[in-house]
């Protein structure tokens, strides 16, 4: 029951979050650069947006330099050496807990008391 319950609230929200994004606008608005394509000349660069326009037009940018190209690259060489130190300690460890556990059971006789 408590699982229907999850799915019902989720679905509720769902359906709220689709009403009030996308049904509330204006219907015949277009975003900027799907408008209907029109032959009567050149086509103008839309001037003053109205509210609730989610496309935005982004200018043209350099891309990053070289330098920044190269922190990328060390710093992605900096995380892999991380990472590979984190995960040889782990395995380290890991290795030294099972020969601790073996080293127990040989002194200990092996099995420990034996059933009745």
């Amino acid at each position: 029951m408590r699982y229907l319950l999850v799915v019902l609230v989720s679905l509720g929200a769902g359906a709220i979050a689709y009403v009030v994004t996308m049904r509330t606008g204006g219907h015949e608005q277009l975003a900027v650069g799907f408008e209907p394509a029109t032959t009567d000349g050149p086509a103008e660069e839309p001037s003053g947006l109205p509210p609730g326009y989610t496309y935005l037009r982004v200018e043209v940018t350099r891309g990053p330099s070289i330098r920044d190209r190269l922190v990328g690259l060390v710093g992605s060489l900096a995380l892999v050496a991380v990472a590979i130190v984190a995960t040889v300690g782990a395995l380290w460890g890991l290795g030294v807990l099972i020969g601790r556990l073996i080293e127990a059971l040989v002194q200990d006789g092996g099995g420990g008391q034996p059933l009745p």
